[in-house]
């Protein structure tokens, strides 16, 4: 039982490290494309501090989610390699989702939140304006935290739990 735990550890380090590799670089590559937003912008790095703990909060919940799957899925003394790669495969379906869900959550949240002020975001942030970055990158990271627990929901839903027997 205590190999499970370390390959529960090194699971969650390698794929919450990889999602979030892949969620920096595509947001990276596709606002900067599409903003021309330079290297140098102070904004621009606290916009993306912002979306990286959003998606750590994210990631956080739907990996413990794929942890419990991992913990569900081999429970027997001696686990077996057929058990342990439907596990992996929980796991990467549950990245999926938290990948997906924190790009929607994102993308929601700067469509709505930037259609009803009155000033241009996009361009206060290529201006280097810290506090339109700041209020931005909050408004982001707070509605990842009031999400997160309900995406980590979704996917502890998917996991195969035997029925529980009702008692009338």
């Amino acid at each position: 039982m205590k190999s499970i735990i370390i390959i529960q550890v090194f699971i969650a380090f390698v794929f919450g490290l990889s999602a979030l590799f892949l969620l920096y670089r595509l947001l990276n590559y596709f606002m900067r494309k599409r903003f021309q937003i330079e290297e140098t912008n102070t904004s621009f790095a606290i916009f993306q501090v912002g979306i990286l703990l959003s998606g750590s909060l994210i990631l956080s919940s739907v990996l413990s989610a794929a942890v419990n799957a991992i913990q569900f899925l081999n429970q027997a003394a001696n686990f077996n390699m057929q058990s342990l790669m439907i596990s992996l495969a929980y796991v990467v379906i549950f990245v999926f989702i938290g990948i997906i869900f924190t790009l929607a959550l994102i993308a929601s949240a700067v469509f709505i939140f930037f259609q009803l002020t009155q000033i241009n975001e996009w361009d206060q942030i290529k201006l280097n304006n810290i506090p339109t970055a700041l209020i931005s990158a909050a408004l982001i990271l707070g509605l990842s935290m009031i999400m997160d627990d309900y995406i980590g929901h979704l996917c502890e839903a998917l996991i195969p739990y035997p029925a529980i027997m009702q008692i009338r």
